[in-house]
């Protein structure tokens, strides 16, 4: 699914580059304003996302600490070692345990791995905070620098549609150069 999705992004990143490069070696502004038009497109599908995240938060948390449970439950269900090292490796990186907490390695049946505790012997309780609360509060500690490449992002598109309008305009003007320079000789 994703391989499509990735295919059928390319294959419109394609598509744009080839309009900006016709349109500027063409002196064809036609390429230069579909360009533009798709990148507005663009954008305004980046502030759709981001309003329908707005909006839809309560869901979307539900969905990913669902989505993180399944993967846990099926990462130690079948036995996935793989998959069950990357689990441990979150613990360790943010000293959590579990997606919920600790409770949900023997509410399934597992023993809490080593991860789960501060020191390497179990000689501690081990971490009460749930991995998904915690992969949360770092995205939203880091949630400046995140906005800061989006808002730059964001910066770099609506200069491309701005620069591609000029260019536009600039090849429109310079396919009338008679009438134009009629008035400078005035």
């Amino acid at each position: 699914m994703f391989r499509y999705i990735e295919f059928f992004l390319e294959k419109i990143t394609y598509k744009r580059i080839s309009c900006i490069y016709l349109g500027a070696v063409l002196k064809n502004r036609c390429f230069l304003y579909a360009y533009s038009i798709s990148l507005i497109l663009i954008i305004l599908f980046e502030f759709g996302v981001v309003i329908a995240t707005l909006v839809f938060r309560e869901n979307l948390w539900k969905t990913y600490d669902s989505g993180f449970m399944d993967v846990f439950r099926y990462a130690y269900t079948h036995n996935q070692t793989e998959t069950k090292q990357m689990i441990e490796n979150l613990e360790r990186e943010f000293k959590c345990c579990g997606v919920d907490g600790p409770s949900d390695y023997p509410r399934y049946g597992y023993k809490i791995p080593l991860s789960c505790y501060p020191g390497q012997p179990p000689s501690h309780l081990p971490y009460n905070d749930g991995c998904a609360a915690a992969v949360i509060l770092w995205v939203w500690k880091e949630l400046p620098i995140i906005a800061g490449v989006l808002g730059s992002i964001l910066f770099i598109e609506i200069f491309g549609v701005i620069s591609s309008l000029v260019l536009g305009v600039a090849v429109s003007h310079s396919s009338n150069g008679e009438r134009y320079t009629r008035f400078s000789e005035k």
